[in-house]
């Protein structure tokens, strides 16, 4: 009897090291895979950040931060790209 209580407290041991061990070998593979918090969002390309509006042409939403303006009769404008600036027609 006391030597099954043995095995029994020694399986409760083993088990608590290995889900300690596998959780933080989960961890530092997680830690891999994240993003570095100080790269820019996209992996460096433009920022995407701040208001969308809609550009006139086309009819896709791009951000103001990385828009093509153009000032029409005091308006500004945000196109998605130059094309579709050249394109635009009052």
């Amino acid at each position: 009897m006391v030597r099954a209580v043995l095995y029994i407290l020694l399986a409760i041991i083993v088990i608590t090291l290995l889900r300690s061990v596998i959780g933080v070998i989960g961890k530092a593979a997680a830690a891999l895979f994240e993003p570095d918090p100080n790269s820019p969002p996209g992996g460096g390309g433009p920022r995407t950040s701040g208001e969308l509006k809609r550009d006139p042409v086309c009819g896709t939403y791009v951000s103001t931060a990385t828009s093509v303006k153009k000032t029409i009769d005091g308006r500004v404008l945000h196109f998605c790209s130059p094309a579709c600036s050249e394109k635009y027609k009052k």
